[in-house]
C-alpha cells in the first residue's frame, strides 16, 4: 500500500514530500497497549518466579497475565493499524491523502485551485511536534488534516510550490 499514492501520479508529476499521522493520533490505543503488555508481562515473571504447583491462584494469574499480555499486543498492533491508514503527499502539482487499507479514499487537490493555507497548533500539540493544516481552495472548499507531523514543513512546502501553480497558470 505504500507505493498507492506513486502509482496515482500523472506525467512529470513528482513526490515532493510524504507523510503520515503523528504518534499521538493513536496514543490511547499504543500507550494503553504497551502499559497492558508490559505490566502483565512483569507480573507474569513475578508469578513464574514464585510459582507453587500447589496454589491454583498462582496458575490463574498466569492465565490472565498471558492474556494481558496477547490483548496488550493486540491494541499496540491496532493502533499502529490505524495510523498507517492515512498517508498523503506532496507533488509539484497537488496534494494527495490516501484513506484507508482494504476500502480506500482519495483527496485529491490541485495546488493552482488552493488559496489559503491555513495552520492551526495548541500547545500541547507545539510540544508534541503535531498540528492542523486546512487548504481553502477556490469557490470556499476546504480540506483539513489534523495530527500532521512537521506541520511547519508541510505548510512550507504546499505554499511553495502552491505559489508556483499560481505563476504558472498566470503565463
Amino acid at each position: 500500500m505504500a507505493n498507492f499514492i506513486e502509482k496515482t501520479l500523472e506525467k512529470g508529476e513528482t513526490v515532493v514530500m510524504k507523510g503520515r499521522l503523528h504518534w499521538s493520533y493513536n496514543w490511547e490505543y499504543s500507550f494503553g497497549g504497551f502499559l497492558l503488555f508490559a505490566g502483565c508481562l512483569v507480573g507474569l515473571i513475578i508469578d513464574l518466579a514464585n510459582y507453587d504447583s500447589s496454589n491454583p491462584d498462582l496458575k490463574a494469574i498466569a492465565i490472565g497475565c498471558v492474556a494481558g499480555i496477547i490483548i496488550g499486543a493486540l491494541l499496540m498492533f491496532w493502533g499502529y493499524f490505524i495510523r498507517n491508514k492515512t498517508e498523503f503527499a506532496i507533488t509539484n502539482h497537488r496534494f494527495i491523502q490516501k484513506d484507508g487499507i482494504f476500502n480506500i479514499k482519495m483527496t485529491e487537490i490541485p495546488l493552482f485551485k488552493v488559496e489559503t493555507v491555513n495552520f492551526y497548533q495548541s500547545i500541547g500539540q507545539r510540544i508534541l511536534g503535531t498540528g492542523t493544516i486546512e487548504l481553502v481552495g477556490s469557490g470556499g472548499t476546504n480540506h483539513q488534516l489534523g495530527y500532521v507531523k512537521d506541520p511547519y514543513k508541510v505548510r512550507n512546502l504546499l505554499t511553495t510550490y502552491m505559489k508556483e501553480q499560481h505563476e504558472n497558470a498566470k503565463e
